[in-house]
């Protein structure tokens, strides 16, 4: 093969090799940052989760003390006596506890999903970066190549 074409050849493989690692990166870079927004939007929901599940919590207790009350009324117990009042204070702190332990795991979820978005988008950061990095190499090893090439 003559020397322009051998030259040629080599100059053309190492920008196309530069080229296909640039857009590798790229993508991987892109698919990261999806997987960060991904991260975000399933913080959201589960935030929305979270304050669904603290509602019916609080909607299941609100009809359990009505049913309560019911019972007691039928039953001939006076509502309003002292047993009954600790019945419901008891019940009443059992639900806030319920409603406490729901917000605890909502944050920490939260957290954790905050976390990982931002892991997602320094793998972005640092695939583009060793995507630069692989192409300089490339170009280095292509002009080391020419190098050998060249009559001198």
């Amino acid at each position: 093969m003559c020397l322009p074409l051998q030259l040629l050849a080599t100059a053309g493989s190492t920008m196309i090799q530069m080229g296909a690692q640039q857009k590798e990166a790229e993508a991987t870079a892109r698919n990261e940052r999806r997987v960060a927004m991904q991260q975000k939007i399933d913080r959201e929901i589960g935030k929305v989760q979270a304050m669904q599940r603290q509602t019916q919590r609080v909607e299941e207790y609100i009809s359990a003390e009505k049913s309560n009350l019911a019972v007691f009324s039928v039953s001939g117990v006076d509502v309003d006596s002292a047993s009954i009042q600790a019945f419901q204070e008891a019940n009443a702190v059992t639900v806030g506890e319920d409603l406490n332990a729901i917000a605890f795991q909502a944050d920490m979820e939260s957290r954790t999903r905050t976390v990982q978005a931002g892991l997602a988008e320094q793998r972005a950061s640092n695939a583009l970066s060793a995507g630069y990095a692989n192409m300089m190499g490339t170009a280095l090893t292509g002009i080391n190549n020419m190098a050998k090439i060249w009559p001198g």
